[in-house]
């Protein structure tokens, strides 16, 4: 064995392990630690400003991923590799891939579309596109509704953002709009009498905006007498079905003829 040599091999190796890999080694194991930490501390700061849970994480995971590539790319660039052409290829892949999976970028758009602007959060009552149902989960790609009679429906993200979208819990307050029509030679007087104890009766009817029972417009054959009162939104359902099963009754007790 030439020992020469071999001491030769051997101090290359031992200034390439002081040089290039101990500190490769270091910026890793540190790098990889401080953007956990990093992640975390803007986590901190995004939940101190009461920001939306779903953006919360989502962004976090992001951001991890961003700040440990950078890491990675630091060690590489630590052995002499020029970093820059692999990111040009890194780029040319994600713009391959982007354009085989535009549709699945366009719903993961429109997810954080819907994580920033909350158009809408689970629990709420949606209609778009002809379906109605309440809201269950909020993803990255989909939006899923649960039906009044209990059909799960699946929605694409970019569906609800090119779409016009009814949020019917929205606000705290909703107000019943029903229209009654009567024979023209009926009372009028008498029927908003019974109608306004009707809902003076009825529980959970606002008295703010104050409950309104008028003519709505006369028609050859007819007259509509329209009922608008306003209650909670969770009360909604409760409110209208109360109504409509007792203002046959209360009419007829007065023999008034739908």
């Amino acid at each position: 064995m030439d020992i020469n040599k071999f001491l030769s091999d051997y101090s290359k190796f031992f200034d390439f392990l002081i040089s290039n890999i101990i500190p490769a080694i270091i910026i890793l194991v540190v790098g990889w630690f401080l953007a956990g930490k990093l992640t975390i501390f803007i986590k901190r700061a995004m939940e101190k400003a009461k920001l939306d849970e779903g953006l919360i994480g989502f962004s976090c995971s992001i951001l991890k991923v961003f700040f440990r590539v950078i890491v990675i790319l630091v060690v590489i660039a630590k052995f002499g590799v020029n970093i820059s052409s692999i990111i040009a290829t890194l780029g040319a892949t994600l713009v391959t891939v982007g354009l085989a999976i535009k549709d699945s970028l366009s719903n993961v758009a429109s997810g954080i579309l819907i994580i920033v602007n909350r158009p809408f959060k689970v629990g709420d009552s949606l209609e778009v596109d002809k379906i109605s149902g309440t809201v269950s989960k909020i993803e990255m790609l989909f939006t899923t509704l649960i039906t009044p009679d209990n059909k799960e429906i699946t929605i694409p993200n970019s569906k609800l953002t090119s779409n016009f979208l009814i949020n019917s819990s929205a606000k705290k307050t909703r107000r019943i709009d029903i229209s009654y029509p009567v024979k023209n030679d009926v009372n009028i007087e008498q029927i908003i009498n019974v109608l306004n104890k009707l809902i003076d009766n009825t529980e959970n009817v606002l008295q703010d905006p104050k409950p309104v029972v008028a003519v709505g417009e006369y028609k050859e054959d007819r007259i509509n007498i329209l009922l608008k009162v306003w209650c909670k939104t969770e009360n909604y359902n409760s409110v209208y079905s109360y109504i409509q099963e007792n203002v046959k009754i209360e009419l007829d007790k007065n023999n008034i003829k739908i």
